[in-house]
């Protein structure tokens, strides 16, 4: 139509009559999200010269069907998820399968936003995204977890005829170590970065940040308690019981949620004396500024705990070491002390298949016991 064209509002929304033909014109707004902008784009259809209001009707309600089957088709990453949910529980996935997908989908939500539709994505946005993710510092076994994540939803999609062709089938799958290649910290790696925020000060409104951040660390590695566990406590949940133990009921999502975990992650673990006498001055020195018992610990969130134990690893020499390394080294070392695989089960919140699987390593003099187990059995003894 012209530059010249005349139109005038009718009592029904998106049709006008057009004053040069004496038509009705018949406008539909839509939007589509571009990945690589990060924005939505707005974007107009128009049917013109239709002769009755009544026809115009029928148009835009047909424009409106037809646009609701092609965004069937333009699915997201988010309706992806709700796809696979659907069909996860119609397989009777457990409970926990589902969470950790869900929470695994709002990891890749922190780099590529979860409208972005399915057929924008290419293998320049996959790549972008698990670059992103390493930047951020997740561990080899969280982004191994994404990254199926994302390639199941995406196949899924696929798989069920809503794209015609899979961006990750030409694109490389992204690599990850194994789980053996989480590092134990020794505890002569322990005691330097201990000493470290023992020692060194970092005082902000007056304060030494460092105490409250040692105390965390050492709960860690005393507990092996995960991360987001960790960042969800508040002081009550230490509690006296025959000594002291700690009491995990919730843990602290990547978006700063907290939700109550499930299944085995409900537990309580017993803590040494190192980890008491350091709850035991935080918790006065909190009180005595006017906090209250069920004030969380710890005021902060992961990328405040990545970014001080690099610092820790990298002032004193360690080779550096992730968050989820200190829950490695503390399952790790139950089992060389022979601690039964029920109480680590208990104390850790992990099945005794995925202690088994995924924590069971060989330490130095281990081989020793094998081989002298086997010299006793060709002895007959």
């Amino acid at each position: 139509m012209g530059g010249q064209t005349k139109r005038v509002t009718t009592k029904y929304k998106n049709i006008y009559l057009n004053q040069n033909t004496k038509k009705y014109d018949v406008k539909y707004n839509y939007k589509i999200y571009d990945p690589l902008a990060q924005r939505n784009k707005y974007k107009a259809r128009w049917k013109y010269g239709i002769a009755t209001l009544a026809e115009a009707k029928e148009e835009l309600a047909k424009m409106r069907m037809d646009a609701g089957k092609v965004e069937d088709k333009d699915i997201t990453l988010q309706g992806a998820f709700e796809l696979w949910t659907v069909r996860a529980q119609a397989r009777n996935f457990s409970p926990t399968t589902i969470r950790n997908t869900e929470q695994q989908l709002k990891m890749i939500g922190q780099f590529l936003p979860l409208e972005t539709r399915i057929k924008d994505i290419t293998e320049e946005i996959y790549y972008k995204v698990f670059s992103d993710c390493r930047e951020h510092g997740y561990s080899e076994e969280t982004l191994h977890s994404i990254n199926a994540t994302f390639r199941k939803l995406i196949d899924l999609v696929y798989k069920k005829r809503l794209i015609n062709d899979n961006p990750l089938h030409r694109a490389d799958n992204i690599k990850t170590k194994t789980t053996d290649a989480v590092r134990i910290l020794t505890h002569e790696e322990w005691m330097k970065l201990d000493n470290f925020f023992d020692e060194a000060k970092f005082v902000r409104l007056g304060v030494d940040r460092y105490p409250k951040f040692r105390f965390m660390f050492n709960i860690l590695y005393y507990t092996g308690i995960r991360i987001g566990e960790c960042l969800a406590l508040t002081y009550q949940d230490f509690e006296e019981f025959q000594g002291m133990r700690l009491r995990i009921t919730k843990s602290m999502l990547v978006d700063g949620t907290i939700k109550e975990p499930k299944n085995f992650k409900k537990r309580t673990i017993p803590l040494n004396e190192v980890v008491k006498r350091l709850y035991m001055t935080d918790r006065d020195a909190h009180l005595e500024r006017g906090g209250r018992l069920n004030d969380r610990v710890f005021d902060y969130g992961y990328g405040n705990c990545l970014m001080l134990i690099t610092k820790a690893c990298r002032e004193t020499g360690i080779e550096r070491c992730r968050l989820h390394d200190f829950r490695h080294t503390y399952i790790s070392n139950l089992i060389r002390k022979n601690v039964p695989l029920p109480v680590i089960e208990k104390v850790s919140g992990d099945i005794q298949e995925t202690i088994f699987k995924r924590y069971s390593h060989m330490f130095e003099g281990d081989e020793k016991i094998v081989l002298k187990a086997l010299g006793e059995l060709e002895a007959g003894l």
